[in-house]
């Protein structure tokens, strides 16, 4: 009950494990976008986008465009209202649903993220390669993962660095580098690839 409340929050429950997302991701979020060198007037996407804590540290930039999916009503509702009081962004534009099923953008994105969830995708692979779809030549992409399941330490974000890695490759991203950041109860990893 507790994995489906953070893959896909619902109710109370879900908006309980948003709160939570929020305190635990402040650091990775910040990690994370510090890899993607956002600039003025990028177009963003965040696959996952939670309590929409990521987004709102995006939404400093000047004129950036910012686009979320995430497969929980419960937490579109808490990312809209924690991205009403947002005004910098020229636009942006949150949905429920699921990563593969983005229709191409009328221009392409410049970069596109992820945090603790690409373990959650039923189909890494073919949604990686869905997404980079949507990238300009050269744009890029970052997956952070942080496990915390029960046994996992960090030789456990080693392999995952390695996993992140090799489905990046398969999807046709190349330059990818991989990123430790020392954390508890476990080392996160950052995987970074270029279009």
């Amino acid at each position: 009950m507790l994995y489906e409340q953070f893959s896909k929050p619902k109710g109370f429950l879900g908006k309980c494990a948003g709160w939570f997302m929020v305190q635990e991701n402040s650091e990775l979020n910040e990690w994370t976008l510090s890899f993607l060198t956002i600039e003025e007037n990028d177009r963003i996407l965040e696959v996952g986008f939670g309590p929409a804590e990521a987004l709102k540290k995006a939404a400093k930039y000047k004129g950036v465009e910012l686009f979320g999916i995430d497969p929980s009503e419960a937490m579109l509702e808490t990312a809209l209202r924690r991205l009403s009081k947002v005004s910098n962004p020229k636009q942006i534009y949150l949905r429920n649903g699921e990563a593969s099923e983005l229709m191409k953008f009328h221009q392409p994105l410049e970069k596109i993220y992820a945090i603790n969830n690409v373990t959650f995708w039923k189909d890494p692979v073919k949604t990686l390669t869905h997404l980079r779809s949507l990238l300009r030549e050269r744009g890029k992409i970052a997956l952070t993962i942080q496990p915390h399941e029960e046994g996992a330490d960090d030789d456990t974000t080693d392999v995952l660095g390695g996993q992140l890695k090799t489905l990046l490759h398969k999807a046709g991203f190349q330059n990818i580098e991989i990123f430790i950041k020392p954390s508890n109860p476990n080392n996160a990893v950052c995987a970074v690839g270029m279009n």
